[in-house]
């Protein structure tokens, strides 16, 4: 797992695939494991591939998960 962590943002790459529940789990555990106050709720992008899943995140106003259209193939496997 490779990480980018900030209060304003958050990039983490996992070596598998991941549900948007579980991403926004890491998401507040690598905030808090960098002591950094956690986010009421947040946006989460999910970008899987062969070699993993790209998880990018913000603090937001409301939830909000997306799904890009081309990368529906790959959560049906």
């Amino acid at each position: 797992m490779e990480m980018s962590i900030s209060a304003a943002s958050a990039a983490i790459f996992l070596h598998s695939r991941t549900a948007p529940r579980d991403a926004a789990e890491l998401v507040r555990r690598a905030l808090a494991r960098r002591s950094l106050p956690p986010w009421p709720r947040m946006e989460l992008e999910l970008f899987p591939g062969r070699g993993g899943t790209l998880i990018l995140a913000r603090p937001a106003s409301d939830i909000s998960v997306e799904v890009a259209d081309y990368a529906l193939p790959f959560l049906s496997r």
